[in-house]
């Protein structure tokens, strides 16, 4: 079965009408310069924007009446589909850069300059650091190397994101400084500073909680505080255990 010409998708974007397309009696119009001309018949304002060799574009359909811009439409058009793409062109791109623990000095100039050129760029750093067999127990020299990178790039970039390991990689994010600072980076410090906190011992000097209400002194020389007079004493011997065949009330006998 051969295969037919498939059907064009239609465009469900509503259209902008412009000149001849707008078919209502009368708009209000706004010429080149910004100033409203008033209400004038639609024929009417199309030969005034062809005077000008201009277009007149419907901007607002739904006004009553309609509200018509003298403008050039080629142009009109370019500048709304640059400003409905703006928001992708100001997401800031993320580059990576991987590095070892044994990097020697050479590599580590050219993974500075490679830094440098993103920052510059306007993008954020991610440095890596992938640590493969043994290589693990060296986290600490790890994280100098890194440490390297970051002082050496202290001029251009500041740190987004605080060194943190996730299974075998130590990762850190360097941001530009001209870009405004994320909350992230900010969370960090708050959650290095709490934890800082929790982990501090209490001071000496701290007051300890008040002793409960009930609850009786014990006398400096270990002896066992008298009893209060309304407590009743405890058995010697302590509860009763039930025999191993079950009837508590008759005790076991040997055989004679």
């Amino acid at each position: 079965m051969s295969q037919g010409r498939p059907y064009p998708r239609k465009d469900s974007s509503p259209k902008q009408r412009i000149n001849e397309q707008i078919r209502i009696s009368e708009v209000l119009v706004i010429d080149e310069k910004g100033v409203s001309r008033g209400v004038m018949p639609t024929k009417e304002a199309i030969k005034l924007a062809d005077s000008v060799q201009l277009d007149l574009v419907e901007v607002a359909p739904n006004a009553k009446p309609p509200v018509c811009r003298i403008l050039d439409y080629g142009k009109y058009k370019y500048e709304q589909n640059k400003k409905a793409k703006s928001p992708q062109s100001n997401q800031v791109k993320t580059k990576e850069i991987r590095i070892s623990p044994n990097i020697g000095s050479h590599d580590m100039l050219v993974r500075v300059n490679q830094a440098k050129g993103f920052i510059n760029d306007k993008c954020k750093v991610q440095v890596t650091m992938t640590f493969s067999g043994r290589e693990i127990i060296y986290v600490d020299e790890g994280e100098k190397r890194i440490q390297e990178l970051v002082e050496a790039l202290k001029d251009i970039a500041r740190v987004d994101s605080m060194p943190k390991r996730m299974g075998k990689k130590l990762t850190c994010i360097l941001a530009p400084l001209s870009l405004p600072k994320s909350s992230s980076s900010d969370a960090n410090k708050k959650s290095a500073a709490s934890s800082e906190n929790g982990s501090a011992a209490r001071p000496a000097d701290a007051a300890r909680p008040p002793r409960p209400a009930g609850d009786r002194p014990r006398p400096s020389d270990g002896s066992r505080p008298p009893r209060p007079a309304g407590d009743k004493p405890r058995r010697p011997g302590g509860p009763s255990r039930p025999n191993n065949g079950g009837n508590s009330g008759s005790s076991s006998r040997r055989p004679q």
